[in-house]
């Protein structure tokens, strides 16, 4: 059987009715998820385990049966009696459904359903472990010279010996051909997720994650800890291009790096790649 493409996928999801979806149970091989509330699995019984059982089922068959004797049941009390309206209140009450629904009309037709935008972004894998994700002024195009030159920058003045970059991806989402629902970025989230942790980054002890941004760290943020795909921390920090546009904005950021454990936690890492 050929794989299908995630195109394929989520067209055959969108025929069945649904778009996220997991099996009922956990199927032979599969990663333990904290997401997935699977039922635990019946044990395995020996040959012996299960003569045993079936003898029990049919002792249990064949015991005697008592026939209680049920009590005859009171008939239900009667349903309390409502007012019939008279045919010269039944125009005014028509009148006050039909205002209410209008009024419910007005209200749906005032809440402005926000496309979902897509999201581009750069990903790169340091040698320390960190994964940087990173939100160019022109998503399309990447990091221009002076985002590239701001960051070097900083990550010299983070890490003073210097690392070097192990990988770097693009995200892109979503997929071409793929649709999105209107107003919900919950699947934006989870796929932003599961590219940070993905296969590509397995054979790597990762560490922390730093997003130079706000839609992406918000993405990587949203949810309780328990439902959170990605089980580390997340650092965020402005844009580039916002770095560059307004220089308070990198005072302001290298404090809070400082008092929020960042810078220590970034220097304090180790050379795993």
């Amino acid at each position: 059987m050929s794989t299908l493409s995630a195109q394929q996928r989520y067209a055959t999801l969108q025929v069945m009715g649904t778009r996220l979806w997991v099996p009922r149970v956990r199927l032979p091989g599969a990663a333990v998820s904290v997401a997935c509330d699977w039922p635990t699995p019946a044990p395995v019984l020996s040959g012996r385990e299960r003569l045993q059982q079936q003898m029990v089922d049919l002792r249990l068959d064949t015991a005697p049966h008592t026939e209680n004797t049920v009590a005859p049941l009171s008939p239900p009390p009667s349903p309390p009696v409502s007012p019939i309206l008279s045919t010269a209140d039944q125009p005014q009450a028509e009148a006050a459904v039909v205002e209410q629904v209008a009024a419910l009309a007005r209200q749906a037709s005032r809440q402005v359903v926000q496309p979902v935008q897509p999201l581009q972004v750069d990903i790169w894998l340091l040698a320390n472990g960190w994964q940087l994700v990173l939100e160019a002024a022109q998503p399309a195009t990447g990091l221009n010279e002076a985002e590239l030159r701001l960051l070097q920058q900083l990550l010299l003045a983070f890490y003073p010996g210097g690392l070097g970059i192990a990988s770097q991806e693009r995200f892109v989402w979503p997929l071409p051909g793929v649709p999105v629902l209107p107003s919900d970025e919950g699947e934006l989230s989870m796929a932003l997720q599961a590219f940070l942790g993905g296969a590509r980054y397995r054979s790597v002890q990762l560490g922390g994650v730093l997003c130079f941004g706000e839609r992406s760290a918000a993405q990587l943020q949203a949810g309780s800890q328990r439902h959170r795909l990605l089980k580390r921390d997340v650092y965020q920090a402005p844009a580039l291009h916002q770095l560059l546009q307004q220089p308070v904005l990198k005072q302001s950021f290298w404090q809070e790096a400082g008092e929020s454990g960042l810078r220590a936690a970034f220097a304090a890492s180790s050379v795993v790649v």
